[in-house]
């Protein structure tokens, strides 16, 4: 079900001191990958609401996390993301917002968070950069 979610009027400094504390957090299947630590951790800070709850510790490897989007009648992490947030043009994501790119292995995406200038992505020791061109799909957080 798709929600539509308030961002509180602290967001900018809750979601600030949330990356600044997952920063260098070492990449973890079903704790702190993309979807599960990067995406839900931001989400939480922006508004308030975790959407990890029900998944955290779930999975603990890429086939497992195929086997969850599988079992939510999902092809792509994409297609479970539009199944909870506003999907929205790429170029029209704001700080916060979530992004999706393409992404090596059998899911074929990972989640990112659109930042100022880049994409936040998780990377194996914490996260990482990339161009914001590389967007593929994009996701409203909060109004």
């Amino acid at each position: 079900m798709v929600q539509r979610l308030t961002r509180l009027p602290t967001w900018r400094a809750r979601f600030a001191a949330e990356m600044d504390r997952q920063r260098r957090k070492a990449f973890a299947w079903g704790r702190q990958d993309c979807a599960l630590g990067l995406v839900t951790g931001a989400i939480e800070a922006i508004t308030g609401v975790d959407l990890a709850r029900g998944y955290r510790g779930k999975y603990r490897g890429q086939a497992a996390a195929l086997r969850i989007l599988r079992n939510a009648g999902c092809a792509t992490p994409g297609d479970f993301a539009a199944t909870l947030l506003p999907e929205i043009p790429p170029a029209l994501a704001r700080v916060g917002d979530i992004g999706v790119i393409e992404a090596p292995g059998p899911l074929g995406q990972a989640f990112c968070i659109v930042d100022a200038s880049s994409l936040i992505v998780m990377t194996d020791h914490g996260h990482g950069r990339r161009p914001r061109a590389d967007m593929i799909r994009a996701f409203r957080v909060g109004e």
